[in-house]
């Protein structure tokens, strides 16, 4: 732009002074001023190219970053996946040792409830014998038959 401001100041000063200034340094000063826009031209064509690829690898970087995060995102969430596990793990562990324990004990008082129960068939069964005995007795000589036959309580 700049160059665009000497070369029009240029041919201002010398349509201005055109009378004094001969026709062949005119001229010179045309050409000077065609060479100015013609690099003015290329120098902003040039720019705007650069400019062009700069938006590119801005847009290129934009790309990269946004990826770039959202691979951090994923690998947090995975992180966070695979802490939500190993805790989900632990507290399935100590839930299947808690129920190995209630297991263990529920066996035990299983033995104790057999044990009872043995021990209670032994006194049913000794308790009918006694009752079968008495039944099978003969009568003692002061009973009457109704009493020796009533059943045992």
């Amino acid at each position: 732009m700049r160059h665009l401001l000497v070369a029009w100041s240029m041919a201002w000063l010398g349509l201005g002074c055109a009378a004094t200034i001969p026709p062949e340094r005119l001229q010179a000063q045309v050409l000077e001023t065609e060479r100015w826009q013609r690099e003015y031209q290329s120098e902003r064509d040039r720019t705007e190219l650069l400019a062009t690829k700069l938006a590119a690898l801005e847009s290129a970087l934009e790309e990269l970053a946004q990826e770039r995060a959202e691979a951090e995102q994923a690998r947090a969430e995975a992180e966070q996946g695979r802490s939500t596990a190993v805790d989900e793990l632990a507290r399935l562990e100590t839930e299947r040792h808690a129920l190995e324990e209630h297991n263990a004990q529920l066996l035990a008082r299983q033995r104790e409830l057999a044990a009872l129960h043995e021990e209670l068939s032994d006194v049913w069964y000794e308790s009918a014998l006694e009752r079968a005995r008495r039944r099978t007795q003969p009568p003692l000589p002061g009973e009457t038959a109704t009493e020796a036959t009533r059943p045992v309580p």
